[in-house]
């Protein structure tokens, strides 16, 4: 796995124009108050946990024909402006039909490990840099039922999300996030042999968040910049699909516990499999609980 070099540059350009930006919010007027922590389904936010207080979350995501995913994780700040994050994510789409029929028994399970800090502040204006790496527990397997065969993978995947928010005077959270995931260009068959594997991705996230007393509606989209992230229903061969979600959340003005509902084309939250996106826009239903202490 390495960084191809025309894609790091796009990458690069990217970064350099959100962070030029920032002072010039800034001057102009544009930055009120501080920004939160709350994310959305498929993008990360740039404030990290509190310090003292740690948190946890499980998700399920669920698609026609009972294919799955699952998907936890524990939050803990480590110091000012930054935390770590542990994940654990599994994928199975051995249901009675695959999703949209372009794949099939596929299985993943993934451990995942993120620290964030927090590179810019001035009020409503944030900036975060997140480097990850999350790695399998056992091989990879996507079955491609049209050939048939099954790719195998075990390699690290490597990601760098860099979240950007605005927070507007009425309180809407706005979203930029240019993310990097580097997955394996070249998994094996069991034959030996290699096919195209998605390699390494660059999307460009944006996200929005708005509160409405004890609720909050929320909803992302990632274009993809370079890479695939999705199989082709017809060909059966990677290709790129921008990945979206929608939907609400909830939480008690006393209670440390949060519940999130929503729709999404995303196979997981976590930094890999959230740019993964379901063939044909395959519509998933997501369950989100998560709680503070």
């Amino acid at each position: 796995m390495y960084w191809r070099s025309g894609r790091l540059h796009c990458l690069v350009v990217v970064v350099i124009a959100l962070f030029s930006l920032a002072p010039a919010w800034a001057q102009y007027g544009m930055v009120m108050d501080g920004p939160t922590a709350l994310g959305t389904p498929n993008l990360p936010g740039v404030e990290p946990q509190a310090e003292g207080s740690t948190s946890v979350w499980g998700e399920a995501r669920v698609w026609e024909g009972d294919n799955w995913t699952f998907a936890a994780g524990v939050r803990a700040n480590v110091g000012e402006d930054s935390d770590v994050e542990l994940t654990i994510f599994n994928l199975d789409t051995s249901g009675d039909d695959a999703i949209n029929g372009a794949v099939r028994d596929s299985e993943a399970t993934l451990i995942g490990l993120n620290y964030r800090w927090v590179a810019f502040r001035d009020e409503n204006l944030s900036v975060a840099v997140i480097p990850g790496v999350e790695f399998p527990l056992d091989d990879m397997e996507g079955t491609n039922n049209a050939i048939p065969a099954t790719a195998i993978s075990d390699d690290l995947i490597p990601i760098i999300s860099l979240p950007v928010e605005h927070v507007m005077d009425d309180g809407t959270i706005l979203r930029v996030v240019p993310r990097y995931v580097g997955f394996d260009d070249r998994p094996e068959l069991a034959d030996g042999s290699t096919i195209d594997g998605f390699g390494d991705v660059i999307g460009l996230g944006f996200g929005v968040r708005r509160d409405i007393d004890e609720f909050s509606v929320m909803g992302d989209v990632t274009v993809i910049l370079d890479g695939d992230n999705s199989i082709d229903e017809n060909t059966n061969e990677p290709t790129d699909e921008f990945v979206w979600s929608a939907g609400a959340s909830w939480r008690g003005v006393e209670s440390p516990v949060r519940v999130d509902l929503f729709v999404t084309n995303a196979a997981g939250p976590t930094g890999a499999s959230s740019i993964i996106a379901t063939p044909d826009q395959s519509v998933g239903i997501g369950l989100r609980v998560s709680g503070e202490f």
